[in-house]
């Protein structure tokens, strides 16, 4: 499998983008709200993708709950990372938004949700409600239900964004953050270590973050990070994915195809790049026509469709406690 995630426009394929899925480089499609009407529409371009490229293809999306969930419509609404833990039940309910969450994608044919957040506190303007707690004893518990319940239905759990982005107040989606602590290994990164060592994590996304006490370089462009603490020091053997390449805080890794090479040569088995079909190409054009076995382990197994899916009294079980759970947040945060 090839080693770059992109994206596509909208609900259907068009012309460009059916000669970009059949590059042998591209390895993954990730979705956003823009590729998504209804049901029946999403699973016609995801069987349109992959009967185009003729070979597995990781399909992604973030379907975290809150804000950032892509897919609304006829799906369950799910709550932010925060409200679980904030609940008089929330590893319960953890557990069940967990499946829920996944098992109603791969109903989708949707291999992976980039799900759940590690980061610790609510102040980082790209983070926010995204964690579940400030306390890293607190995100390891809520978490670890959360990917229970997940990995129960079936999906693998993508633990981001390594290692630990809460501690900085700017958005790397729109700057590169600096974080000039000094103990984000005995803080933040605890998270990651205790399900890392568990075995909860078959995958990690580094954050587009600078940790200047340790390295020059953003941890998603570290071969510090990632190779030296990430594989060796910690002992992961999941997937590397890095974020979008297209946020600005990957801009100090220099022009586009620049940013993928070095995103891949300082350990991530897969580099994603989106909202610029441009600078896709240009990544398509720089990156080593290298497969990746190790992506093959996120593929979905066979799983029964939405309909059938929704028949089930686990399914309407799930979907009855975590809609009540959605109308109490908002209830209490509007």
């Amino acid at each position: 499998m090839g080693p770059l995630m992109l994206d596509v426009s909208s609900y259907e394929l068009d012309a460009e983008e059916r000669e970009i899925i059949q590059h042998p480089t591209v390895g993954g499609i990730i979705f956003f709200a823009r590729n998504y009407d209804n049901r029946d529409q999403l699973r016609a371009l995801i069987k349109d993708i992959r009967q185009t490229a003729k070979r597995p293809l990781i399909i992604g999306v973030d379907q975290e709950g809150g804000r950032v969930q892509r897919f609304r419509e006829q799906l369950s609404i799910l709550p932010p990372a925060r409200a679980f833990a904030e609940s008089d039940n929330g590893l319960a309910l953890a557990t069940t938004g967990g499946w829920l969450m996944a098992a109603e994608l791969l109903a989708m044919d949707i291999d992976i949700s980039f799900a759940p957040v590690l980061d610790l506190g609510f102040d980082c303007k790209a983070i926010g409600n995204r964690a579940f707690s400030d306390k890293p004893s607190d995100v390891i518990r809520y978490a670890s239900a959360f990917i229970d319940g997940m990995t129960t239905a079936g999906m693998a759990a993508t633990g981001k964004h390594f290692p630990g982005h809460g501690g900085v107040i700017a958005d790397s989606h729109l700057e590169t953050p600096y974080d000039s602590r000094d103990n984000i290994k005995q803080h933040d990164m605890t998270v990651f270590t205790d399900l890392i060592s568990n075995n909860k994590l078959q995958g990690i996304m580094p954050a587009h973050v600078v940790f200047d006490a340790y390295d020059e370089r953003p941890a998603s462009g570290s071969e510090y990070w990632l190779k030296q603490v990430l594989r060796r020091d910690l002992g992961f053997n999941g997937v590397i994915f890095s974020d979008d390449l297209n946020m600005k805080g990957a801009d100090v890794l220099g022009n586009y195809s620049e940013r993928a090479v070095a995103a891949q040569q300082s350990g991530c088995d897969m580099v994603m790049l989106c909202n610029n079909r441009e600078g896709a190409i240009q990544a398509l054009d720089g990156l080593p026509q290298t497969q990746a076995t190790i992506l093959n382990t996120l593929l979905k197994k066979p799983t029964p469709e939405f309909n059938a899916l929704m028949q089930t009294r686990e399914w309407k079980q799930a979907q009855r406690s975590i809609s009540h759970l959605v109308e109490t947040w908002n209830n209490k945060n509007n």
